[in-house]
């Protein structure tokens, strides 16, 4: 039995869409993201996977720079209901983060193409024991309902596009974000004794630029912890301390049946050893193992998950 780690971080985003061009207009014209695959799933094929009542699904996969991970993956979805963007107070899926090497660039040309951001970029502080991380982000509003954080990192960690196109204005998704009221139970469902990814750092802090950034009251207190692996994406668990959060959007943030962020894919080394261990850590199995079909999932097996917080996550059995 192998010591490695059942899994090595957030393969993709799933976002919920209606309209692929808008989406395609502002990832790959603005993003520089590129179509690797496009398909669709019949609603047979859908609904073993994602649960009774899916229905048919339209697939594109978009890769920076042929990263085949940190990737985002559009679900065409019909009836979806209204698009609604996630405030950092409420529960669930939050934003998708980029790499960006001039924040205030960002903001200006995306501002002038038409996606507007929520607050021009802020600069915050986490402190790490006896050091301070510095952090200039800011959300910005993509199509139907997706935040995207663009961050403009003091230290950079490594991404494969900017590894692969050192020019490069965008990465891949750098890492994905969820706000949680158990923040334990999720560390532990992906950290060291989990899942299996690294705990960066798992700080408590208060930053007048980080309420600023996400609209936040100030004084607003928030716990973060930072799990990885060797590959984009990361994972930010979030948590607010000292007041109430906003709305809680899980039941509105489910793969392939909402728009915007709804879920995420990760690859597992042994499938059936990690839904063992989701079941041990408190998540709930909901589909699976089936047989995955050709499009995204190349045929391997796939399962989906909610873990302890209700986060939907989709794990497909990768060997290679």
């Amino acid at each position: 039995m192998s010591d490695a780690p059942l899994i090595q971080g957030i393969n993709a985003a799933f976002l919920g869409v209606t309209d692929p061009d808008a989406h395609l207009k502002y990832y790959c014209d603005q993003l520089g993201f590129a179509v690797a695959e496009t398909g669709r799933l019949s609603a047979a094929e859908a609904s073993a996977i994602w649960g009774e009542g899916v229905g048919s699904v339209g697939v594109t996969v978009l890769t920076a720079a042929g990263a085949d991970h940190g990737r985002i993956v559009l679900l065409q979805i019909e009836n979806a209901g209204p698009a609604v963007y996630p405030h950092s107070a409420d529960y669930g899926l939050a934003g998708i983060d980029m790499y960006t090497r001039d924040i205030a660039e960002s903001h200006r040309v995306l501002t002038e193409a038409g996606y507007p951001w929520v607050t021009p970029p802020a600069t915050w502080r986490v402190p790490l024991g006896d050091k301070v991380v510095t952090v200039t982000e800011g959300f910005c509003q993509a199509p139907e309902g997706t935040a995207v954080v663009f961050v403009q990192p003091a230290a950079p960690r490594g991404t494969a596009a900017w590894e692969a196109e050192p020019d490069r204005f965008y990465t891949e998704l750098t890492s994905v974000v969820c706000h949680v009221p158990d923040f334990d139970a999720e560390v532990r469902f992906w950290g060291p004794e989990g899942l299996g990814l690294s705990q960066w750092y798992d700080a408590t802090f208060s930053d007048p630029g980080l309420d600023a950034m996400a609209s936040l009251p100030a004084g607003t207190v928030m716990r973060l912890s930072f799990l990885a692996g060797p590959i984009t994406a990361r994972i930010e668990v979030t948590c607010i301390q000292n007041r109430t959060t906003g709305r809680d959007r899980r039941a509105e943030q489910r793969t392939a049946r909402h728009l915007g962020h709804t879920g995420w894919l990760v690859r597992t080394r042994d499938l059936d050893a990690t839904l063992d261990r989701v079941r041990q850590l408190g998540g709930t199995v909901l589909t699976g193992p089936v047989p995955g079909p050709k499009v995204l999932f190349a045929e391997k097996r796939v399962a989906m998950v909610d873990t302890p917080n209700g986060i939907p996550v989709t794990f497909v059995e990768h060997l290679g």
